[in-house]
């Protein structure tokens, strides 16, 4: 078995709604009682629609959210027990990609710069500029392309120096929060290789956030899929697209478009044979794991 990096425990993060008086109208349960293992240099794809709950539990991990109960361990150290100034050794390890990388990124400072920035607080200049150079061509930048600023670049290069801030430190795990979502299509897929090509060489482990079923299969070595604020069903990556036990999950697949049309046509068929009934997870508290490594949540 695969050593285990990062185990989240029975946590939950609930969000009151007010009403214009102020008094709450009603809780939102983002994180509702999840508890999940991720392996060293796994990619565990998340998925689910918006507002399932995933950028809240990824951001959780590396103690962006607060949450209101359990625990998230790191290498067997529980980080929601620790104080803000013990915390810096190990979130040190822990790194974004975010969805947006024009937002995420200074308009006023140069690629070298963006990414010789965290190194500066590790090594001397000279050094941190030899790391920032090296990482810059890793990730497919020739030099001349060094000095430009993000406003130059096109979505999938500014995306590029994302990821080379996100590595350049050397960090274990990564979050990918929809790293492509904002991309073109005909860019997404070489962001993708380029995480792949990064993880086979630097070992690194993810937890790669989309809505993009057909990427998350591409790169996830399993998957958890989430729904209202829980995770109803996890597995190998072919397990789950093969054979999906969730009426949620079946609902998720149905979505993906077929280009065949008879075949979507008979997809579309079975489905709404299978999916005759409200999905209520009130009623489903059983974890059981129906063929090997392969969970669902059920009714008792």
């Amino acid at each position: 078995m695969p050593k285990e990096l990062i185990n989240i425990n029975h946590i939950k993060r609930y969000f009151p709604v007010k009403n214009n008086f102020g008094q709450v109208k009603t809780i939102v349960k983002a994180i509702d009682d999840v508890s999940l293992s991720i392996y060293q240099g796994e990619t565990l794809g998340l998925v689910g629609e918006s507002g399932s709950g995933k950028t809240t539990l990824g951001r959780s991990v590396l103690q962006l959210e607060t949450i209101d109960e359990g625990a998230i361990y790191y290498k067997e150290t529980d980080l929601t027990s620790l104080k803000k100034k013990d915390k810096s050794k190990w979130l040190k390890e822990m790194q974004i990609i975010f969805q947006d990388p024009y937002s995420s990124l200074n308009p006023r400072l140069t690629a070298i710069e963006l990414v010789l920035e965290p190194l500066l607080l590790q090594f001397d200049a000279t050094e941190a500029r030899k790391k920032a150079e090296a990482i810059l061509e890793k990730v497919g930048f020739t030099e001349e392309m060094f000095t430009k600023y993000p406003k130059e670049f096109s979505g999938g290069q500014r995306q590029r120096i994302g990821i080379a801030r996100a590595v350049v430190t050397e960090p274990e795990f990564i979050l990918c929060d929809e790293p492509i979502s904002a991309l073109d299509v005909s860019i997404q897929a070489q962001v993708i290789n380029l995480l792949i090509d990064l993880q086979k060489e630097l070992g690194l482990t993810y937890l790669f956030i989309s809505h993009d079923l057909s990427m998350v299969r591409y790169i996830s070595d399993r998957i958890a899929v989430m729904y209202l604020g829980k995770i109803v069903e996890l597995g190998p990556t072919e397990e789950i697209f093969s054979h999906p036990q969730h009426d949620y999950t079946k609902k998720l697949l149905q979505a993906v478009p077929i280009p065949d049309p008879k075949k979507a046509r008979e997809a579309m068929a079975n489905a709404s044979n299978q999916l005759t009934k409200e999905i209520d997870l009130d009623q489903q508290t059983e974890w059981v794991e129906v063929s090997p490594n392969h969970f669902v949540l059920k009714e008792r």
